[in-house]
């Protein structure tokens, strides 16, 4: 259980680092599955796993920039009458990028480390 946690804080942690670059879900997911092995249900699970590791922290920033963006006019208002509905789509697609294309990423990850010599594991970048 130890290992899987730490594996899905590497794949959190990449996303974190690469969050500026888009689609940084799927390398952390990725490097999660990488770094732990197994088989593609278990890279799946990794992949999402760190998704969800990455999305807490991403949306202490996510939260305040949306509601930054509607005072600004971006976006609903947040006096407008669909705001909360708004806020419920927004939070969906955020969760569905972040988590999602995580478990993609462990997919590709458990694949790159069947049929490749390629290591994904950051651990072994230092």
């Amino acid at each position: 259980m130890r290992e899987t946690l730490v594996a899905a804080g590497w794949g959190a942690l990449v996303t974190l680092v690469l969050s500026f670059v888009p689609f940084s879900s799927v390398i952390g997911g990725a490097v999660a599955a990488d770094r732990d092995g197994g088989g593609y249900a278990r890279g799946l699970w990794l992949g999402a796993l760190a998704g969800v590791g990455a999305a807490v922290p991403l949306s202490v920033l996510f939260v305040p920039a949306l509601a930054v963006a509607g005072l600004l006019g971006f976006g609903v208002a947040p006096s407008a009458p669909a705001y909360d509905l708004f806020l419920v789509l927004v939070g969906v697609f955020f969760l569905a990028y972040t988590v999602g294309l995580s478990a993609v990423g462990g997919l590709a990850g458990i694949w790159v480390g069947r049929h490749t010599d390629r290591s994904l594991d950051p651990s072994r970048w230092l």
